[in-house]
């Protein structure tokens, strides 16, 4: 395919929102995992337990759950049925693009939603910190405003050629170990 004008503009946002969400993925896990090992360590060695850093750390994981959805969508590693494996490239495009538009109706209704949410609670202060949960709550438009763009870009990924993410793993290759071995799980 020749790259057209969308691409020469999607490609480079693509390639900032990758690198931008790689990091702060990076940095939430290394929050939520130094935050654990600290709180075990404060709680069952010095008998010190803090209500504030639970609070933090379950707001740090579905943080990560969220942005880490999004990203799963752009490196196309979500669950899914092959159930059209063997079908046409054409059938495939095509119910993949029914698939990523029902996953941006849904994405905008939730992003919607989660305005009004943070709207209507967002001032009330969390027990544990007192910080307003509208701070913590931020996560989920955001996070859905990415799903929407990733998914519209991996439709436009049929019709231009796009980049591809450049978080994704090159340690694992699944598809590799399958074509290599005939099929199955590797």
């Amino acid at each position: 395919m020749k790259e057209s004008t969308c691409s020469r503009i999607l490609n480079p946002v693509l390639a900032v929102m990758d690198k931008v969400l790689a990091v702060f993925l990076t940095i939430l896990v290394g929050l939520m995992a130094s935050g654990v090992m600290a709180s075990v360590f404060l709680r069952y060695v010095l008998n010190i337990a803090f209500a504030w850093s639970e609070e933090l750390l379950t707001v740090v994981f579905i943080a990560t759950s969220f942005f880490g959805a999004a990203l799963g969508i752009r490196e196309r590693e979500h669950i899914s049925i092959n159930f059209f494996e063997k079908s046409s490239l054409k059938l495939k495009k095509t119910i993949n693009t029914i698939a990523m538009t029902a996953v941006i109706a849904i994405a905008i209704v939730v992003f919607i939603k989660s305005l009004e949410w943070i709207q209507r609670v967002g001032g009330v202060p969390s027990p544990a910190t007192g910080i307003p949960n509208g701070t913590f709550y931020l996560f989920v438009p955001i996070s859905f405003a990415i799903t929407i763009v990733y998914s519209l870009a991996d439709i436009l990924g049929h019709f231009t050629p796009l980049r591809e993410p450049t978080t994704k793993s090159e340690y694992v290759e699944y598809g590799s170990v399958q074509n290599q071995t005939g099929g199955g799980t590797p």
